[in-house]
């Protein structure tokens, strides 16, 4: 769309195959200006953002809904084997719509106060647009509520609202008192903004963000008679249009987090101005204490403007009524490059966390100021986020070597995915995002941080093999030890003779000419930590599924597009506990025995690089030869699902997962599922007549989750082609006009 193609940047330029003696000769450049390459790829409902969801069916299947003595449609259908499958485990559909439409792309939070209370958070599809869903449970998670946040309003604008809405994250204050932070955009032009509203009553109801008018600050009203909300109430950062044009000419919010965590000592409250930004201290007119929470919001997200990526953050301290002024916190670095001075100005996926004993805040993001593989990063601030500190150098990640829609993957192109990566047998976009969590615990944990994300370092353009990586920092995020690869299933490194990670990109590197499996695919991790130490990581899976050939797409399960297996989806799970602790630092030679629990045999002190890292092809590269698994594996949910039948002829299913752990030890996981679609096959084209996809959540132990279960592929070749029988679809679906 227009909008990317003003945001994105060139950071060089492409010319023939030209390099030094000691470098590779690249084939296929890291793309310049595309996104998930050569700049920080736009979040899906940023991609999306003109697609209003249509389909022509009039019920659908509803695996996983709880009996209860709620009104029922009445379906004309009867339930197919594969519906009636999916209803055989303790998996729970989240959402309670019956409309046919997609969710995807979860956060979950559980408030402190009533463990029995869950909010979670998703793209919700409903209207027929995007917009943000929630879904709330007071009986932990065994029945649910839900429904579409109110949309914002601008009282600048004509219209009653600011349109679609994407991006979810949700948490609780140490009150009880639910937060939502999501995007919101128009799909006609370039107007945008981060919003946080707020429920005092567990997530049933919420605030309606407002963007105020007027020039003064004693002037700033919301609406018209009678609107009683306070001026700017839930607005982080809004951009207005300047010509009621899609194409670029302000500045685009994107790809928002947040979290919540005590003010540091010697942090006081402090609200601001609706208009000027101007900061009142608290207990000072326009300030009220009664306003004043008991824990410091925060949230991160990405402006793209011109050639620019940047992090951008900001707090409230009265419980998201106002917002301190936008600033910048991604920094500068030697291991930045093309920015000016530095700069680490093309970045994306930011996530925020707080030590919830000091106060200290940290936030990761990926980087892609680089020549080639990118970056991941940590920022931290110990004043509240007066002052941050980094970027501090994570780890290389290796995302330039997915399978591309656009260049290798016409199949892809074909279903309508745009230049993205994409994994074997499919055409969903992926990412290498992840997230960081500190350790709960304080003491001699108060330093300590965890962090996950996926690459495929150990696949190729030809043959994805996206593994799951666990890095830690025991010194408050300055040095970093991994990785650890997370999946314990096979996962090997493409030797020289199979064309290494960079097959067809680097001169000389040449892709087999037929599938060599070299392991199956694990994408969007997310982790979180008991009050105990047990770290609790989710992702989706395709282990299970071994050998099929099968598959909703012909096209995109033959070689070089698939292979066998690797084609059915499963959310897993992955648990480790930390007891014990020691420092690390840069200059740490041998790691203490109280710093090694859930690490593998390849994790150690990660060095920082002088300059942009930029690792040779054929180069060994650590996570792909581990042999030590310190993390126990278990499938999630009870059945597979089909992700061909998510949005769009599934060419897009979120961009992350999410689990949560409360404080009686039960982890909470939240994640996309495809179980209730169906083949679209009797109608070409990029809006499938069956598209399903579904929220779904489980709670569980949160140190003995399980193992994985082989019942979980009970029926599994049904899943691979699944009829849309006749009696779901709209009678006038098909039908000539």
């Amino acid at each position: 769309m227009a909008v990317l193609a003003v945001a994105a940047f060139a950071v060089f330029c492409t010319g023939g195959a030209v390099a030094a003696d000691d470098e590779d000769v690249v084939l296929i450049p890291k793309v310049v200006g595309d996104p998930d390459e050569g700049g920080a790829p736009p979040s899906g409902f940023m991609d999306f953002r003109d697609v209003d969801v249509g389909n022509a069916i009039t019920e659908c299947p509803q695996a996983g809904e709880p009996i209860d003595k709620s009104p029922k449609p009445l379906d004309q259908r009867a339930k197919d084997q594969v519906e009636q499958l999916s209803n055989g485990g303790d998996d729970n559909k989240t959402n309670q719509d019956y409309a046919c439409f997609p969710q995807d792309e979860t956060s979950i939070a559980v408030n402190p106060t009533n463990q029995k209370n869950g909010l979670g958070g998703a793209n919700d599809y409903r209207l027929g647009w995007g917009s943000s869903g929630f879904y709330v449970t007071t009986d932990g998670g065994n029945h649910w509520y839900d429904g579409v946040k109110p949309f914002p309003t601008s009282a600048n604008q004509p219209r009653d609202h600011i349109d679609g809405g994407g991006d979810p994250s949700v948490v609780y204050d140490r009150g009880g008192t639910a937060y939502y932070n999501d995007l919101h955009f128009m799909r006609e032009n370039d107007e945008s903004g981060i919003f946080v509203a707020r429920s005092t009553n567990g997530g049933f109801t919420w605030s309606r963000p407002c963007v105020p008018a007027g020039s003064t600050d004693t002037a700033a009203r919301c609406g018209g008679n009678g609107d009683v909300r306070r001026p700017g109430d839930g607005v982080v950062s809004y951009f207005a249009d300047n010509d009621n044009t899609l194409n670029g000419s302000v500045p685009a919010n994107d790809k928002n987090y947040m979290t919540a965590g005590p003010r540091p000592a010697g942090v006081t409250a402090t609200c601001f101005a609706p208009i000027s930004k101007t900061a009142i201290p608290a207990g000072q007119p326009g300030c009220p204490t009664s306003l004043i929470g008991p824990d410091r919001l925060y949230v991160t997200w990405t402006i793209f403007f011109g050639n620019l990526a940047q992090i951008y953050f900001s707090y409230s301290d009265d419980r998201a009524y106002s917002w301190s002024p936008p600033k910048v916190i991604s920094g500068s670095a030697p291991f930045c490059q093309f920015g000016v001075a530095n700069n680490c100005d093309s970045n994306q996926f930011s996530n925020p966390t707080v030590n919830p004993t000091t106060g200290e805040l940290w936030v990761s993001f990926e980087n892609f100021n680089t020549p080639d593989e990118n970056q991941y990063l940590v920022v931290r601030s110990t004043d509240g986020g007066a002052t941050f500190q980094g970027p501090f150098f994570v780890s290389v990640v290796f995302d330039v070597n997915y399978p591309r829609s656009g260049s290798n993957r016409q199949d892809c192109t074909a279903r309508g995915q745009g230049g993205r990566n994409v994994l074997s047998n499919s055409c969903f976009r992926v990412n290498s995002g992840g997230n960081i969590v500190a350790d709960r615990r304080g003491g001699e944990f108060a330093d300590d941080l965890y962090l996950v994300f996926s690459d495929n370092r150990n696949g190729s353009r030809v043959e994805s093999n996206a593994d799951v990586f666990f890095f830690t920092s025991k010194d408050g995020g300055t040095t970093w030890i991994g990785p650890t690869r997370v999946n314990d299933d096979p996962s090997a490194q493409p030797t020289v003779a199979q064309g290494t990670r960079d097959c067809d990109r680097i001169v000389g590197r040449v892709c087999p000419t037929s599938p060599q499996n070299f392991g199956n695919d694990q994408w969007f991790p997310w982790i979180d930590i008991s009050d105990k130490g047990d770290l609790n990581v989710v992702f989706y899976d395709r282990r299970l599924d071994t050998n099929s050939t099968t598959g909703e797409w012909p096209t995109s399960r033959t070689f070089p597009n698939g292979r066998p297996g690797n084609y059915l989806v499963w959310n897993f799970g992955a648990q480790c506990s930390i007891t014990t602790t020691a420092t690390v630092t840069a200059t740490t030679t041998t790691l203490p025995a109280g710093a090694k629990q859930c690490l593998g045999n390849e994790a150690g002190v990660v060095p920082v690089p002088p300059a942009p890292p930029n690792p040779a092809s054929g180069a060994v590269i650590p996570g792909g030869f581990q042999t030590v698994s310190p993390f126990k594996n278990f499938n999630v949910s009870d059945t597979a699902s089909n992700w061909d039948y998510t949005f769009r002829a599934g060419i897009f299913a979120g961009d992350y997962n999410n689990v949560a752990v409360d404080h009686q030890n039960q982890a909470w996981a939240l994640w996309t599922d495809a179980r209730n679609g169906r083949s679209a096959r009797q109608q070409a084209g990029r809006n499938p007549i069956c598209e399903q996809s579904d929220v779904f959540d489980d709670e569980y132990s949160a140190n003995s989750g399980g193992s994985v279960r082989n019942s979980a592929t009970q029926g599994m070749n049904l899943y691979l082609q699944t009829p849309c029988p006749l009696a779901m679809q709209d009678k006038g679906a098909n039908s000539s006009p």
